[in-house]
């Protein structure tokens, strides 16, 4: 039983190291962009549009970029953003896309009302059983009592 404790203990570490590292990207990309924009400003400023730092050619480019405007900001426009793409000859750019955390939960709420899926949706999946681990907060206070019973 030891042995599995010090497994679990060890999973609860890479986990919890997961999110460190998570949450430290995210951090570190912030602090890049900022410093970025910094940067640019200042061979703007100094009207030195390249340096050479430590073997490394830095220099400005400008890019335009381009993104879908908010489905609400549509709307207000009465624009269909798709529609827009055919008619530009762009429909080839649309991908038709299922998330499989959205496809697995709705399968899931299938099997949970219906009790199996549609014979035709299951010949297009690949259903297949995974073991792992769930974990979640311990009842601290069922965990002193089952200690209690063992010392009893």
């Amino acid at each position: 039983m030891a042995v599995l404790d010090d497994k679990l203990r060890e999973y609860q570490k890479i986990l919890e190291r997961k999110d460190e590292l998570a949450e430290q990207t995210k951090v570190n990309n912030a602090a890049k962009d900022e410093l970025e924009q910094e940067i640019c400003q200042m061979m703007i400023d100094e009207e030195k549009p390249s340096q050479i730092v430590d073997g490394y050619n830095f220099s400005l480019k400008q890019e335009t970029m381009y993104s879908k405007l908010g489905e609400d900001k549509l709307q207000e426009k009465g624009i269909d953003f798709f529609e827009v793409l055919r008619e530009q000859g762009l429909g080839d750019i649309i991908v038709e896309r299922v998330d499989p955390r959205t496809l697995n939960s709705t399968c899931k709420g299938i099997v949970e009302e219906a009790g199996e899926l549609p014979e035709e949706l299951s010949e297009a999946l690949s259903i297949y059983e995974k073991l792992g681990l769930s974990r979640r907060k311990a009842n601290t206070k069922a965990l002193d009592r089952a200690k209690a019973n063992r010392e009893e």
